[in-house]
C-alpha cells in the first residue's frame, strides 16, 4: 500500500478539486454524472472530456500525485505485485500488473512513442486467426482517423514527419539514431523519425527522457496537459490514493455505485454514479469486474460468458545493442548526443514480412537506457528494440487468486503461456534488429529480453470490443453488452493488440468512447431539466 508519508509523494494538491485520500470531513455528495476509474492516457482524456462537457465528474486514482523527482523504479517498488505464469510451469510472485501506479499512469514516465495502428491491426484477420476469438476490430482506422488528428494535435506529435517518405535525415535525430538512419538506407529499408508526443519547442534535451518525469512541460503526460489545467475546475473532485474494489448493483442491467478504499488507511465509502468509465489498464479493469460480485452478476459484472479477464495480450519484444567506434569528444559535441526524446528513428519494413512466420513481424525502433550508467563506455551505444504483437488466447488472462493482497482482496493473477509461434516470429525480428545494427556499423551485438510474460506497459485486450457477447465484453462504444451504464475505455478494449506502441491509440478512442457518452449524456440532462420545469409550471397552474 502506499503510504501518504513515501518520499515520492507530492503532499500538495494538483488544484482545488483534488484531494488524496477519504477524508472523513470532505463532503463526498452524490451521484456523480460520471465517475473514471483510472487517471492515465484513457481516464484522463474521458475526464477531461466531461468536465469541459459541464458533468460533474469524480476521478478515481489509487496512486498518489508524485513529486517532481519521483523516480519510476521507487514508484514501482510500492506497488502490490501479482502472481505471474500459469498452472504447469507454476507461478512467480512478482508478476506485474501495473504500467505504473500513479497520478497520469505510465504517462508520467513513458518515452511518448505516439504511432496511428495500421489498417491490419484493425482488422488482422487474413492472416492471425484463433479459435472463439474474432480479432477484428468493430471499428476501423477511418472511424479514429478524426480523434487521432485532435490527440495528436494535443501532445505535439508530428504525424506529417513520420508519414514523409523523404530520405534525408531530419535535425531531430539523435546521434545514434543517425547511425540507425544511414545503416536503414544501406539495408534499403525506409527509415522514419519516430512519433512522440514532446513539444520540441520546451524540450531542453536535459535527459534520456525515458523513466523520468518531465518538469518543463515537453513531454506530454496527462497530468502537464489535461489534468493540471483542470485542478480548479469546480465540476471536478479527483480523488488520488483510492482504490476502486468493486461496483455495486440495486437493478440488473445497472451499476450504481462504486466501493472504494483509502489505499493508505483502508478506510472506506461508496459513490454513486449515473455511468462509470474503467480506465485503469486492461489488467486492473478486468480484475475490478471480476471483484463486482452481485446477485445479478455472480461471476463479475459483464462476465455473463466467461470472457472478461481472457485475450490478454502484452506485447512480444526484446532489445538489441551493440557499439559504434565513436570518440567521446565527438558524442559531448553533438547538439544531441544521447539526449532527448528516448527514441528518434523508426522502420517498419518487417511489419508485414513474408519471410516471418505468419507472415506478420512488427516495429523496430531506436531506443535508449532509462540512465547514464549504461553509456560510459568506449564507443557510441546503439540500441534498439522490436515489439511484436501476440495472438488473443482464451487461456491467456486476469484471474483472482483464493489468497489476498495488503488490503484483503482477491490477490491478481497474470495468466499468460507465449504462443510458439509468437516466439518464433520474436526470434525472427530479433535478427533483424542485429542485421540493422551491423549495418549502421555496430560491434558487440548483445541481445536483452524483457521479461514481458511477467507483466509489460503494453496491456490489452482483457475486455475484448465486439458485436456478439459471447465473445466479447463491450460493444463498438465500449459499453459492456450487458450494462447500460459502464463503460471501458483504456487498452482492455482492444480486441487485436496490434504491433505498436498503443498509447496513442488508447487515447483517440478514449476520446471517441467519452464524446458519445458526454453527448448522451447532456442531451438527457437538458431533456430531465425541460421535463422539471414543466411540470414545476405544471404545478404553478
Amino acid at each position: 500500500m502506499t503510504s501518504s508519508f513515501a518520499p515520492f509523494v507530492e503532499v500538495r494538491a494538483l488544484g482545488a478539486s483534488h484531494m488524496h485520500g477519504l477524508r472523513a470531513h470532505a463532503s463526498l455528495e452524490d451521484p456523480f454524472d460520471v465517475i473514471v476509474i483510472g487517471s492515465g492516457a484513457a481516464g484522463a482524456v474521458a475526464a477531461e472530456t466531461f468536465v469541459r462537457a459541464g458533468l460533474r465528474t469524480l476521478l478515481l486514482e489509487e496512486g498518489a500525485r508524485l513529486k517532481a523527482d519521483a523516480a519510476n523504479a521507487a514508484v514501482d517498488t510500492d506497488a502490490i505485485t501479482a502472481f505471474a505464469g500459469n498452472d504447469t510451469q507454476g507461478w512467480n510472485q512478482q508478476g506485474w500488473p501495473w504500467t505504473t501506479r500513479n497520478l497520469g499512469g505510465g504517462t508520467v514516465f513513458y518515452g511518448g512513442a505516439s504511432f496511428r495502428y495500421t489498417e491490419f491491426d484493425f482488422d488482422p484477420s487474413e492472416r492471425i486467426r484463433v479459435d472463439g476469438m474474432p480479432t477484428k476490430w468493430p471499428i476501423g482506422a477511418d472511424d479514429l482517423a478524426p480523434f487521432y488528428k485532435e490527440m495528436e494535435s494535443r501532445l505535439c506529435v508530428d504525424h506529417a514527419a513520420f508519414t514523409s517518405e523523404s530520405a534525408a535525415a531530419p535535425g531531430s535525430l539523435s546521434l545514434p539514431a543517425e547511425h540507425l538512419w544511414r545503416g536503414a538506407l544501406q539495408l534499403d529499408l525506409s527509415p522514419r523519425p519516430t512519433p512522440v508526443a514532446v513539444d520540441r519547442a520546451l524540450c531542453n534535451r536535459c535527459s534520456l527522457c525515458i523513466s523520468t518525469q518531465c518538469t518543463r512541460g515537453a513531454k506530454r503526460d496527462v497530468v502537464s496537459t489535461m489534468l493540471g489545467p483542470l485542478a480548479d475546475a469546480p465540476n471536478l473532485m479527483l480523488l488520488t490514493g483510492v482504490k476502486a474494489v468493486a461496483l455495486t448493483q440495486e437493478t440488473r442491467n445497472r451499476a450504481h455505485a462504486v466501493q472504494c478504499m483509502d489505499a493508505g488507511t483502508g478506510r472506506t465509502h461508496s459513490f454513486r454514479a449515473h455511468r462509470f468509465v474503467l480506465a485503469c489498464s486492461a489488467i486492473q479493469t478486468a480484475a475490478l469486474l471480476l471483484r463486482s460480485v452481485t446477485p445479478y452478476a455472480p461471476g463479475g459484472l459483464g462476465n455473463d460468458h466467461d470472457v472478461v479477464g481472457r485475450g490478454l495480450c502484452m506485447k512480444l519484444s526484446e532489445y538489441s545493442q551493440g557499439i559504434v567506434n565513436v570518440d567521446r569528444h565527438q558524442i559531448d559535441a553533438h547538439p544531441v548526443g544521447y539526449r532527448g526524446p528516448f527514441s528518434t528513428v523508426c522502420v517498419l519494413d518487417h511489419y508485414l514480412d513474408g519471410h516471418c512466420p505468419n507472415g506478420v513481424g512488427g516495429l523496430i525502433y531506436e531506443a535508449k537506457h532509462d540512465d547514464w550508467r549504461s553509456l560510459q563506455v568506449d564507443g557510441l551505444v546503439l540500441r534498439v528494440e522490436t515489439i511484436l504483437a501476440d495472438h488473443p488466447s482464451l487461456g491467456n488472462r486476469v484471474r483472482l487468486s483464493s489468497s489476498k493482497d495488503p488490503w484483503g482482496l482477491p490477490r491478481i493473477m497474470i495468466d499468460y503461456t507465449a504462443d510458439s509461434r509468437d516466439l518464433a516470429r520474436l526470434a525472427y525480428m530479433v535478427e533483424r534488429s542485429a542485421d540493422w545494427l551491423k549495418a549502421a556499423g555496430a560491434r558487440d551485438i548483445r541481445h536483452e529480453a524483457s521479461n514481458f510474460t511477467m507483466g509489460s506497459t503494453h496491456l490489452h485486450g482483457t475486455c475484448r470490443a465486439g458485436n456478439d457477447p459471447r465473445t466479447s465484453v463491450v460493444n463498438r462504444d465500449g459499453r459492456l453488452h450487458s450494462l447500460e451504464n459502464v463503460y471501458v475505455a483504456d487498452g482492455s478494449y482492444m480486441p487485436y493488440p496490434g504491433g505498436l506502441n498503443p498509447t496513442l491509440t488508447i487515447q483517440a478512442n478514449a476520446l471517441r468512447i467519452a464524446r458519445l457518452i458526454a453527448q448522451e449524456a447532456t442531451g438527457h440532462a437538458v431533456a430531465l431539466r425541460t421535463l422539471q420545469t414543466v411540470a414545476t409550471r405544471g404545478d404553478l397552474l
